[in-house]
């Protein structure tokens, strides 16, 4: 018995996860270089597609962070939480003083052209996007802020519900009915 319990021990031990300091520059870099790309995209999606204030409330997030960062405990998977709640918060205060959303025209696509595509097969994806990005646009926050996580950063079902303070089920069900929506409306367009 005392064997089974010095074994679950070692093993809550072994999967405990090690706070993480952000106090210095160097911590600091380390984190902007791991967590960067996935607030970006997180960002990118909230905001339509609209690519130079994604870059700018990106840039915000992280200023904003290391002004803070000496309040911040806890482990390398909260660090992104911390990040992606601070990137939330700035989009939703940049929404209120715009109020009017549109998708940005002179955008370059993220996607690069197929070599092997005809030039019509290239702009028909590129219309497609465009319409997605409208499409998304229209949906109220929360739900583009769900199908982003979920989408773009590839975060399970329990990780959406844990950073929204959301049920599970709630989540799921969201998502269903969003996607739904969404491919009615594509059919219609």
């Amino acid at each position: 018995m005392a064997e089974i319990s010095a074994l679950q021990t070692i093993k809550h031990w072994l999967g405990r996860e090690r706070n993480v300091s952000i106090v210095d520059a160097v911590d600091f870099a380390r984190l902007y270089d791991q967590n960067y790309l996935g607030v970006f995209r997180y960002v990118y999606g909230l905001c339509s597609g609209i690519q130079q204030e994604a870059e700018d409330i990106t840039a915000e997030t992280f200023m904003r962070a290391w002004i803070t960062r000496h309040r911040f405990s806890g482990s390398e998977q909260a660090v992104l939480g911390w990040l992606l709640y601070i990137a939330r918060n700035l989009v939703i205060d940049t929404s209120r003083r715009r109020k009017v959303r549109a998708v940005d025209d002179s955008v370059e696509l993220e996607s690069l052209p197929d070599v092997n595509d005809t030039p019509e097969a290239d702009l028909i994806g590129r219309e497609q996007t465009e319409t997605l990005l409208n499409m998304l646009a229209s949906l109220p926050e929360e739900m583009r802020e769900i199908l982003v996580l979920r989408y773009i950063l590839n975060w399970q079902v329990k990780q959406i519900a844990i950073h929204l303070g959301m049920n599970e089920n709630n989540v799921s069900v969201c998502i269903r009915r969003t996607i739904n929506r969404l491919q009615r409306n594509w059919k219609q367009s």
